[in-house]
């Protein structure tokens, strides 16, 4: 991907992360409860913060994700402070299925920032913009999830079933609940009735 694509909303900019942002990104991960559903160790570097952005740019070169950084815009509609991340934590070409993730400083958690970014990004991913054709976008949370269970849900999302012992990150197996939108589903909740 050359052009890395903006995202405006109402309150919020999304853009790339770039290594500008290791010191919000690094607090953003060393934060225990941000982590606590999340497959990474809690950071204790910023040397995690620059190896994580970097990865992620390689991997967005290569058209196998696409994570924004999400900016509050200020009271003047100036780009304000790093709030988080989101966006497609992967492609899979060979299904048309996009599979997205997110994380917020906990300060913004509550605020309705998420579901107003992830709106943006089903958005991009269901538009002619999206490097990838999608048909699907796919979401997993750890049991117990309450808060990201409830924002998809909300924004149509279907529950599809759990996947028992799923993964296997901080010394132990883990059940995910996995999520699923449609492209047709989509269009027509998005429809006047």
């Amino acid at each position: 991907m050359n052009d890395f694509p903006t995202l405006n909303t109402a309150r919020l900019l999304l853009n790339e992360t770039t290594t500008d942002d290791a010191q919000a990104v690094f607090e953003l991960f060393s934060d225990k409860q941000v982590t606590e559903y999340y497959d990474l160790e809690v950071f204790d570097s910023i040397k995690q913060a620059l190896d994580l952005i970097e990865s992620d740019a390689k991997k967005t070169l290569d058209n196998r994700m696409l994570r924004w950084a999400v900016r509050e815009k200020t009271s003047e509609g100036n780009i304000g402070n790093y709030i988080g991340g989101c966006g497609i934590n992967r492609f899979e070409p060979e299904r048309h299925v996009a599979v997205i993730g997110y994380e917020f400083c906990r300060a913004y958690w509550g605020k309705g920032y998420a579901t107003e970014a992830i709106t943006s990004v089903i958005g991009f991913l269901f538009s002619n913009a999206c490097p990838s054709k999608v048909n699907r976008i796919e979401a997993y949370t750890m049991m117990g999830n309450l808060a990201s269970e409830s924002l998809l849900l909300k924004l149509g999302f279907r529950v599809e079933g759990v996947l028992r012992e799923h993964s296997y990150w901080k010394g132990r197996y883990h059940d995910l609940t996995l999520f699923s939108l449609l492209k047709k589903d989509h269009i027509t909740q998005a429809e006047p009735r």
